[in-house]
């Protein structure tokens, strides 16, 4: 049972990494950006939220509690973009301030919304590997660790780049915002583009 979860732990790492998942790589750097590395455990608890919700909806769509059709794939797509552009807008408009410590929580129901749609998207990966499983739960408990590992992974490595570009180039923090944000904005203004 161990080895399972350490299978589908290493599954849910790789999946993460896959070029498919480039939009909860840019919501994971723009939800960061206002946290500087003293604040690990914040950060840590907003992304094991992501997974948090990434398994909620793996766990209801599995099990069949709820069932999601070919036409709300489609949906969750453009609603991932649409949600995914307004906070990078948002995040635009108010890089620079300082966050207060009483208006986190729509942060965590952000980034669990966000990790639920991205279950949605990533259900003909997660689904046929769970299936072989003779422990349905504990390959998708094991999945969702995985991802979280890869969220941290990429949480690190913005720090890491954040801290190294900051103190090279001199940027503010606010310079640093303005920047990452507009950056995520092209990128996703690109991918509104092959769409289309």
């Amino acid at each position: 049972m161990m080895l399972d979860i350490v299978f589908y732990m290493a599954r849910g790492f790789e999946q993460f990494l896959l070029k498919s998942n480039l939009m909860v790589v840019i919501f994971t750097v723009v939800l960061l950006l206002p946290y500087v590395f003293k604040d690990w455990m914040r950060v840590l608890s907003l992304l094991a939220m992501i997974a948090l919700g990434f398994l909620f909806n793996a766990t209801i769509n599995f099990f069949e509690v709820v069932a999601i059709s070919a036409t709300a794939f489609r949906g969750a797509y453009w609603t991932m973009l649409g949600l995914l552009f307004l906070f990078c807008f948002y995040r635009l408009i108010c890089s620079g301030k300082k966050l207060k410590n009483k208006g986190d929580t729509i942060y965590y129901v952000i980034a669990f919304v966000f990790g639920f749609i991205a279950s949605i998207l990533h259900e003909n990966i997660w689904r046929p590997l769970v299936a072989k499983s003779s422990y349905e739960f504990i390959a998708l408990f094991g999945y969702s660790l995985g991802y979280l590992g890869g969220l941290i992974l990429v949480g690190m490595i913005y720090f890491l780049a954040a801290y190294a570009l900051q103190t090279i180039l001199r940027f503010t923090q606010k310079e640093w915002g303005l920047i990452v944000s507009s950056m995520s904005i092209g990128v996703l203004i690109s991918e509104w583009i092959k769409i289309i």
